[in-house]
């Protein structure tokens, strides 16, 4: 089978349309597909309608769910891609970084290609999870905060480079999750910067984003 380049997947939250303008403008200058993953969504301005899609995968065709529907249907239309980005937005002021849910060493390679400095193992392992989980060759951007027009600017700028083959040479950051500080904690943190608390050293990320949730925890894999 011979499989078309690339396929870019937005709103699959519908609270995260933010990157719709950008994708619709790129593909003008480039050729490449684009799908609203939560279009019922997207229109009603809500994450979800039923259950998480990025927490539905693989999906399921006769599921009750709609989100457990759209997320059979997408992953089975991304076989025909030989490359699929998946685009997400955070409130936390994370900027801009990848999150490989598969890391493979495929995954790995096609995260190098971006000018993105931060790049994050969130391997999935339970039988249901991110899209990105079951999909092979692919990747989630994560721009933070979405309704900042600069990170808007900065989306436009790294994908304007990759979809113009212009790959990064320098050398990233790689952080795996490793666990979760659970809410509350007090002591102040910031996405990325080296923490300590109760004698635990780690990189925090998505610092006060969910409920009952503090941040996740990383170590970067450079430093190993």
């Amino acid at each position: 089978m011979n499989k078309k380049q690339l396929l870019i997947l937005t709103a699959i939250h519908g609270d995260e349309g933010f990157s719709i303008p950008t994708i619709k403008s790129l593909s003008k200058k480039y050729k490449f597909d684009w799908i609203i993953c939560n279009p019922n969504a997207l229109k009603k301005n809500r994450r979800f309608i039923d259950t998480d899609l990025n927490r539905s995968a693989p999906g399921n065709l006769k599921s009750g769910s709609y989100e457990e529907r759209l997320a059979y249907k997408i992953i089975d239309q991304t076989v025909l891609y030989k490359e699929v980005i998946d685009i997400h937005g955070s409130v936390s002021k994370t900027g801009i970084f990848i999150i490989v849910t598969n890391p493979s060493w495929e995954n790995i390679e096609f995260a190098k290609k971006f000018d993105i400095d931060n790049v994050v193992l969130w391997p999935g392992l339970k039988d249901t999870g991110p899209l990105t989980q079951f999909i092979p060759n692919s990747l989630e951007i994560e721009c933070g905060s979405k309704n900042d027009k600069k990170i808007t600017g900065q989306l436009n700028k790294i994908l304007d480079k990759f979809l113009n083959r212009e790959f990064r040479k320098e050398k990233q950051n790689i952080f795996i999750v490793t666990d979760i500080l659970a809410s509350p904690v007090k002591v102040k943190m910031k996405d990325f910067v080296e923490t300590k608390y109760k004698g635990k050293e780690f990189y925090p990320l998505l610092v006060d984003q969910y409920n009952g949730i503090k941040c996740y925890m990383m170590q970067k894999l450079n430093n190993v």
